[in-house]
């Protein structure tokens, strides 16, 4: 497995996703092979290259890959680990890759913008109960919900996925989000800004949860994947319409590939654990003991909307999205 360019040790885990910014759609040079002369079932394209995070819900692409999935649908998949989205924008520009991975707010402003002409392949994780947290530390005086009020928080990119997330959840919880001040913070400098001060509460995602409780004695406040926004779509897989118009059937195959590999991770942790060490940071005994977040083994366009629409209220998209005219048709496994 060639997983490109090193991953770097301060970005791990679950919490690089959240992000993510938008790709963009490119020609079909990479990976020249069709399987219409190797009759491997008539894709369009055997050889695919798609770029992908060093975080947990890229898990279900590194799962297809060491369970051979990908070759059962007669796909050859070499994933490119990139640091963020932005990094493989030209990548896709260019036509070195074919899909990738990334956040659907992201995703859905480029579209809104005219960047790219969106087809959501497969969709990826969606946010699972304690996978992400509002963090207060043991001597700080926020004890609820309320008392975020006139506080500061991080995110890693204002106005995405982790401001739009908690503004449902604070309004069921009687907080005002006007009254929340964010301010972008690398994930490298997250634990030394908030014990200097810098911030009343951390917002968190795995592994930094689990490793904030342990190492620092931190304090969960809120659960930002609770109440409206339980099971949020965070990341998909994502390509341009002139990708999927000239490959259908190469979609089709990767997407079953992926939710066969969500349907293996939904009861065999294992498998995930395994391939962790690989693409991330997170070695197998830390894999054992965080909180990963859903997997998804079939695509949902009324779940997904719910992303649209809230971007739309919050005034991040100039017209509504309809999401199911941007989705692939789902195909059995």
């Amino acid at each position: 497995m060639r997983l490109g360019r090193p991953a770097r040790a301060v970005i791990i885990g679950f919490a690089l996703a959240l992000g993510v910014s938008a790709c963009s759609g490119g020609t079909d040079t990479a990976s020249p092979q069709t399987s219409a002369a190797a009759g491997n079932g008539g894709l369009e394209k055997t050889e695919l290259k798609v770029a992908a995070l060093p975080a947990i819900d890229s898990a279900a692409l590194f799962v297809a890959i060491d369970q051979k999935l990908f070759e059962k649908e007669g796909l050859k998949v070499t994933p490119e680990v990139v640091q963020s989205s932005p990094e493989a924008i030209p990548m896709m520009l260019n036509g070195e890759i074919d899909a990738m991975f990334g956040n659907y707010v992201s995703m859905f402003q480029a579209h809104d913008q005219g960047a790219l002409k969106l087809r959501i392949l497969a969709e990826g994780s969606r946010a699972a109960p304690d996978s992400l947290s509002i963090m207060a530390l043991p001597d700080s005086p926020i004890k609820s919900a309320k008392d975020l009020e006139g506080k500061t928080i991080n995110v890693n990119v204002l106005r995405n996925f982790q401001e739009l997330a908690l503004t449902q959840v604070l309004k069921a919880n009687d907080v005002d989000p006007a009254k929340i001040k964010y301010v972008a913070v690398t994930f490298q400098n997250i634990m030394p800004a908030w014990q200097k001060g810098q911030l009343d509460a951390a917002y968190l995602g795995e592994p930094m949860v689990t490793a904030a409780t342990s190492s620092m004695g931190a304090r969960k406040i809120l659960d930002p994947a609770s109440g409206p926004a339980a099971e949020f779509p965070i990341s998909g897989y994502i390509g341009t319409q002139e990708w999927y118009d000239k490959h259908p059937k190469t979609a089709a195959a990767f997407q079953r590939a992926l939710h066969n590999a969500a349907k293996m991770m939904e009861n065999n942790r294992e498998v995930v654990a395994n391939v962790l060490p690989n693409f991330t940071q997170i070695d197998k005994d830390t894999a054992a003991t965080v909180t990963f977040p859903y997997f998804s083994s079939s695509d949902n366009p009324v779940r997904l909307q719910r992303v649209a629409d809230w971007m739309l209220e919050a005034k991040w998209l100039t017209k509504e999205i309809d999401v199911k005219s941007l989705m692939s048709p789902t195909t059995s496994g």
